[in-house]
């Protein structure tokens, strides 16, 4: 899996269509939101797997999240968001928003849409796999360098992350 799989994954059903049609947002937006989107949310979640503690809470989002379908659950969005991004979230709400030339509301709402989804997908490619940060690594680009606790999850998920973008 490398990333634009997981983009045609969350672009390629009828969520955007579900999206577009909740929020009234045009559909061409949401796909610039989303391809904006998920090198932030790779990022992030790497970063956080960098601790045992918060590689921990990945795995267990991700094998929670692995088996759901494709679908909007806002409520669910919106705590995913808050532990992934934490203090960054608005920052980078406001970044999208200007990149995508889309409104803090549709960015948010689109986020809050994604987040199971992303983590459904992540979730069934990664197998509770241990080294989720080096996958996540490797779907950016590169294996996280991390020596502290958390390294191996960091590495695993950067290098899954990397092939998924690879391919």
């Amino acid at each position: 899996m490398d990333l634009n799989s997981i983009i045609s994954q969350l672009t390629g059903n009828n969520l955007i269509g579900e999206i577009a049609k909740k929020f009234n947002i045009d559909q061409n937006k949401i796909i610039n939101v989303i391809k904006a989107a998920i090198p932030k949310f790779l990022s992030a979640m790497q970063k956080n797997a960098g601790t045992a503690t918060g590689a921990a809470s990945l795995l267990q989002a991700l094998s929670s999240h692995a088996g759901q379908g494709i679908g909007i659950n806002i409520e669910d969005g919106k705590k995913i968001l808050q532990k992934i991004f934490g203090g960054n979230l608005g920052s980078v709400i406001s970044n999208l928003s200007g990149q995508t030339s889309t409104t803090n509301d549709q960015v948010s709402n689109i986020l809050a849409s994604i987040a199971p989804n992303l983590l459904s997908i992540l979730g069934k490619n990664t197998g509770g796999a241990s080294n989720i940060g080096n996958i996540l690594g490797g779907l950016l680009g590169g294996a996280s360098s991390s020596s502290n606790t958390g390294s191996t999850a960091g590495k695993v998920l950067g290098g899954l992350l990397g092939k998924m973008f690879k391919k």
